[in-house]
């Protein structure tokens, strides 16, 4: 339920804060009072466009707080707040800047949240209906949820939905392996031909790191050999070197070893030293004969590099990378072999999500066809008491094609009506009237407050346009009736209409210093039964306007 609208700077608008409450709110005003732009304000805080335009001249930005309580959320809304993540234990507050630059923000309980968002919870928290709305109930396609709605057919179209979705999915993946079937053998022959170029490597990984330092070793080949050699010289030269040197030394401690007990001990450690110094200079000797010895190595490692740098161009930019595609060519390539088994699983997939496409569909269309006829009769019923006693309507349900499905379901839904006697069945849309278009939407409404608790809180902009007489008076006790079971929140030019109220602000338009702003004031007692006379008989109250309020307002019980 829609608890208060706090209005600022938006248009003629400087600032105000409107409470609603349970039961019947009603608005009413003169025309050009601002009664559209509260309306106006109140779409934008619901997901409408945004507009720079909509800013009140002079100032930076307009805002637009809406207030809900939460304690008795509709399903839909509650799981579309939860979907975003938003929590809403203590209401649900949204608020809405616009910027005179056309930038503005969003937030649900202090959440930024983006307009489709927005939108989405809020289409569940509130229904308007306006004269431009009569307009889109001539669009067929709003029909099947509008029935569903009646119903209580949200799980059976869930489940339809949901299957048509996993159809869809199936139907698009077997068509993309059916277009990739038809080039398969000019797709296989090129992606075994690449497959054998990255096999033919043999690529390891950290291989281009491990040419790089040997290149940088070859590059230094002539100095590690001299430096290398020297090194030989001095363990194991001819004259004076390290063994030589090492083997004096160990040959005259092993001579004091009769009149020394350590001396074995230093003989021993000094043979240690000599034949390590043997064994490194047997492997730099065998080194500098090595590198001394590998003037064509450094042009096999550059075409080597030259060969890796090339498929990981190709492939990725990396070793890494190279090796994944190839993997990864090497599994399309298996698909592409194992092609007719993976399309038969595919046909086999497709035949059974197409069966439990058309379980739900039998199943939706089934309770759709139940709920024609019941809601025709309701909405007749309805129109008959708004003065349409002699129209016919009825609902007509017909499945379509398997190929036209969509996620509205498998049937065609169509309102028939007959205003006239004599007349035959037509579509809506073929009704010419105004008058009998807004008492239709009121009709289909009442039908609707009965079975469906998906909205809190309902909006009626002027729909009472083009009805008058008795029928107003119907029409306020239809708008009565639908705020027992949702608040409803109605602007209209009706006394017969405001005085069923169960709660009546009026707007109208004042000069503040020196500029035209919009005001709104809660009547109660004489102050309500002088707007309803004025509604009666324009500027000039009479006694006679104000008696005929005060009974209009006795009837209503108000």
């Amino acid at each position: 339920m829609l608890t208060s609208l706090r209005i600022k700077d938006f248009a003629i608008i400087d600032e105000i804060e409107l409470s609603l409450g349970t039961g019947l709110n009603v608005m009413t005003g003169e025309t050009g009072a601002g009664k559209t732009i509260i309306v106006e304000a109140l779409k934008l805080v619901l997901g409408g466009r945004a507009s720079a335009e909509a800013v009140r001249a002079g100032s930076e930005s307009a805002s637009v707080t809406a207030t809900f309580d939460s304690s008795d959320l509709p399903a839909p809304a509650a799981n579309a707040l939860a979907d975003a993540g938003i929590e809403c234990k203590e209401g649900i507050i949204v608020h809405r800047v616009v910027g005179s630059q056309g930038k503005g923000r969003i937030s649900i309980n202090g959440v930024p949240v983006i307009a489709a968002t927005l939108k989405t919870v809020a289409e569940h928290l509130v229904d308007i209906s306006s004269q431009h709305e009569h307009q889109l109930m001539l669009d067929e396609a709003r029909y099947p949820a509008l029935l569903d709605g009646f119903a209580g057919l949200w799980k059976e179209f869930e489940a339809f939905a949901l299957a048509h979705r996993m159809w869809l999915d199936v139907s698009r993946e077997l068509a993309k392996l059916e277009d990739a079937g038809r080039n398969a053998v000019e797709r296989q022959s090129f992606l075994k031909f690449q497959l054998d170029e990255i096999e033919r490597a043999q690529v390891k990984p950290g291989e281009d790191a491990e040419i790089e330092a040997e290149l940088k070793r070859l590059k230094h080949a002539v100095f590690l050999e001299e430096k290398v050699r020297a090194a030989c010289d001095a363990l194991s030269g001819e004259a004076g070197s390290a063994i030589s040197a090492l083997s004096i030394a160990s040959h005259a401690v092993e001579q004091c070893a009769q009149f020394e007990s350590k001396a074995e001990d230093w003989a021993a450690a000094i043979n240690r030293s000599r034949v390590e110094a043997e064994e490194v200079a047997r492997e730099l000797s065998i080194y500098a004969e090595r590198v001394g010895s590998e003037p064509d190595k450094a042009e096999q490692l550059e075409e080597r590099m030259y060969l890796i740098r090339g498929l990981t161009r190709k492939h990725g930019g990396s070793i890494e990378a190279l090796l994944a595609r190839g993997e990864e060519m090497a599994q399309e390539l298996r698909k592409i072999e194992n092609y007719d088994g993976e399309r038969a699983l595919k046909r086999v997939a497709l035949d059974e999500s197409a069966l439990a496409r058309r379980t739900a569909a039998q199943a939706l269309s089934r309770g759709r066809t139940r709920a024609a006829r019941e809601m025709g009769k309701s909405v007749a019923s309805e129109l008959c008491e708004l003065g349409m006693k002699k129209s016919e309507f009825s609902i007509k349900v017909e499945q379509r094609p398997e190929e036209e499905w969509d996620e509205s379901g498998p049937d065609r839904v169509e309102f028939l009506i007959s205003p006239n006697v004599g007349e035959p069945m037509r579509g809506l849309a073929r009704i010419a009237s105004g008058g009998e278009l807004s008492r239709f939407m009121l009709a289909l409404k009442s039908a609707l407050v009965s079975k469906s608790a998906q909205f809190g809180t309902s909006i009626f902009d002027e729909v009472d346009s083009g009805i008058g007489g008795a029928v107003a008076a119907v029409v306020g006790r239809k708008l009565k009736a639908i705020s027992q079971a949702r608040q409803v929140v109605c602007i209209t030019h009706l006394p017969q209409v405001a005085a069923f109220a169960d709660s009546h602000v009026r707007i109208s338009k004042r000069v503040k210093a020196g500029r035209t702003v919009t005001s709104m004031d809660g009547l109660a007692g004489d102050d309500r039964v002088n707007e309803i006379a004025r509604m009666l008989g324009g500027e000039k109250i009479t006694d006679t306007t104000i008696a005929h309020a005060r009974e209009m307002l006795r009837e209503s019980g108000s």
